[in-house]
């Protein structure tokens, strides 16, 4: 209802339907940018790609440098190019075995090559050398793909570890709450899902942009009676300016008829 408002004023003061549409759909973007983050993270990849073709110049050139290597198996697994990045990282491995960056990015890339053995042997070297390496990001990595797997008491025990040493994770209560609820703890479960909301209300603004997604998952309730308040409204909306027509109409059809001769 708001949009189809703000699309009407628009109209209205522009005097085009193209041009309320286009302004309409720069307020979306900028909304957008600075809450959910579509066109961010659609940006970040589009940057991710000039990059990753630059990272794979430099390191054909030369081979020796790590931190090109680093950089583009960190872009790789965030293309879900998983063995392409496990080729790249090998040789940083090799030369530095403790390099607890480069044993994360492994793990990550083993899980999702379905390596899974490998991959947990990785991140649990991570999480035994820094259980606090990255805010925790070893332990969150292995119960997310527990749970992915089916896992969910190896799942909830990981998450479980992540939930109490960064309480205020939306994302880490909202996943702790999914294994609670496939390994049959529906009341562990729905006490994480309020935990994981109450921690996004009570987070600063910044934050709250950065998890809003998964607090929505948390509370799927929420972002869907915004959509049946907007499409009744839309609905509504529609009616009257169908009936609102309908009425001019008529009115101008009277109007338009010639009035008999008196006698």
């Amino acid at each position: 209802m708001g949009s189809f408002l703000k699309f009407s004023l628009l109209w209205f003061i522009t005097g085009s339907p193209v041009a309320a549409l286009v302004i309409l759909l720069l307020l979306w973007a900028v909304a957008d940018w600075y809450s959910i983050g579509f066109l961010r993270r659609g940006y970040r990849a589009l940057q991710n790609l000039r990059l990753g073709s630059r990272l794979a110049t430099e390191i054909t050139v030369n081979p020796a440098n790590r931190k090109a290597r680093a950089d583009l198996g960190d872009i790789l697994i965030s293309q879900r190019r998983f063995d392409r990045a496990i080729e790249v990282l090998k040789p940083v491995l090799a030369e530095e075995p403790g390099d607890l960056p480069t044993l994360f990015l492994m793990g990550v890339a083993c899980l999702g090559a379905g390596h899974p053995e490998q991959g947990e042997l990785f991140l649990g070297m991570v999480e035994q050398a820094d259980p606090g390496f990255r805010h925790g990001a070893a332990t969150l990595e292995l119960g997310r793909y527990r749970l992915a797997r089916g896992d969910a008491k190896g799942a909830v025990d990981a998450l479980r570890r992540y939930s109490e040493a960064h309480c205020s994770s939306v994302e880490g209560h909202c996943l702790l709450a999914r294994a609670l609820e496939a390994s049959g703890d529906h009341p562990g479960a729905r006490a994480e899902r309020e935990r994981a909301w109450h921690e996004h209300v009570t987070a600063l603004p910044y934050q709250r942009r950065m998890n809003r997604l998964w607090a929505w998952r948390a509370r799927p309730s929420r972002p869907a009676a915004y959509a049946a308040i907007g499409l009744a409204g839309l609905l509504l909306t529609s009616y009257l300016v169908h009936h609102s027509d309908l009425s001019s109409a008529r009115t101008a059809l009277e109007s338009e008829q010639v009035p008999e001769d008196e006698p």
